[in-house]
């Protein structure tokens, strides 16, 4: 299969992290509001998953 070129419908997009990771290695879970039946939602902005909290805190994309 062939490689997707473009950019994926998230708020980061498909940039990745200064610490060269895509923003799915930085989501954190996030609660929706309570009226939404006690949704969640994934946020790209926490530690990334794959440097850890000490090497790469926050998610934080280049460009």
């Amino acid at each position: 299969m062939a490689a997707r070129s473009g950019s994926i419908d998230t708020p980061a997009g498909r940039r990745r992290c200064r610490c060269g990771h895509f923003p799915t290695h930085h989501m954190r879970v996030l609660p929706v509001e309570e009226r939404h039946g006690g949704s969640f939602r994934l946020d790209p902005s926490a530690s990334c998953a794959i440097c850890g909290e000490l090497t790469c805190p926050k998610f934080t994309p280049t460009g």
